[in-house]
């Protein structure tokens, strides 16, 4: 019964990270366009992480992670949104809307990464990642002003 309750969770990871392997499965173009998007989660912490090193802002942090299953399932779904499926930015934005703190990091490396393109024209930006932001940012600000999350789809 324990685990029958746990497999029925709010948050459908197992079915994102399923839909994420199936897709690195079938194409390796796809796989690639999976590892460009994981790269470019990536390096968004690292800028997050060295701002916030730069700017004072750093405290010391346990090992542990402080991911939930809502931000590694937005993570999937920024995956499978980069490899073509637009569906998936709902997704994005429901983790976003539930995961304000993290959302918000993410959100100021993006602006970050953003800024530096504006400035140094050989680091790449893609426009369509506007669209991202200013998604990303609304359903934070709706997740921080205690509004309902649900009104985004997983």
């Amino acid at each position: 019964m324990l685990a029958m309750a746990s497999a029925q969770s709010d948050t459908p990871f197992l079915k994102t990270a399923m839909d994420v392997f199936a897709r690195a499965t079938t194409n390796s173009e796809v796989l690639s366009l999976n590892l460009s998007g994981l790269i470019i989660l990536l390096v968004l912490k690292v800028a997050v992480v060295a701002f916030s090193l730069m700017s004072g802002g750093a405290t010391a942090r346990s090992g542990v992670s402080t991911y939930s299953e809502a931000d590694l399932t937005g993570g999937m779904c920024f995956i499978l949104y980069t490899s073509g499926d637009e569906s998936k930015l709902n997704c994005v934005a429901r983790a976003a809307c539930e995961s304000t703190e993290n959302a918000a990091d993410f959100l100021t490396a993006a602006k970050l990464w953003y800024k530096v393109h504006n400035i140094i024209k050989a680091v790449p930006f893609n426009e369509k990642y506007n669209k991202v932001i200013d998604v990303v940012e609304a359903a934070n600000n709706l997740g921080k002003s205690g509004g309902e999350c649900s009104k985004f789809g997983w």
